[in-house]
């Protein structure tokens, strides 16, 4: 990967979900989001195992948060939401472990666990 794997995987993501949704390539606070929020946020570099000098795994959080403050109209749209960003990540092929329901600040979110692979050019 020549951009950073933040980027890469925010491009990624870009056509598979839905246009009004915005996604965050970075870890900030969000005041009043308008719209349903993807934040990626890269927790952890670690040395691939078995693998040549230059691969490491970039390990995320991505959370996805619902603009409802209302907890009752942000789940239900959140059962939702959830499955198309995780169906979108299996389309890609990414590896994510967990899905689990989360506050974001005051909003009801989900943080999905996954790991991208970084290779020297």
């Amino acid at each position: 990967m020549g951009a950073a794997p933040r980027h890469v995987l925010a491009e990624l993501l870009k056509p598979l979900l839905p246009l009004a949704w915005r996604i965050v390539p970075y870890q900030v606070t969000l005041d009043s989001p308008a719209t349903v929020v993807v934040m990626l946020k890269q927790t952890r570099i670690e040395r691939t195992a078995a693998a040549p000098q230059g691969a490491h795994d970039i390990g995320f959080t991505v959370t996805i948060s619902s603009p409802h403050d209302d907890f009752e109209k942000a789940e239900d749209a959140l059962d939702d939401q959830v499955n198309t960003l995780i169906h979108a990540l299996d389309g890609l092929g990414i590896a994510w472990t967990t899905a689990e329901k989360v506050l974001d600040g005051t909003r009801l979110a989900y943080d999905i666990t996954l790991t991208l692979i970084s290779k020297k050019e």
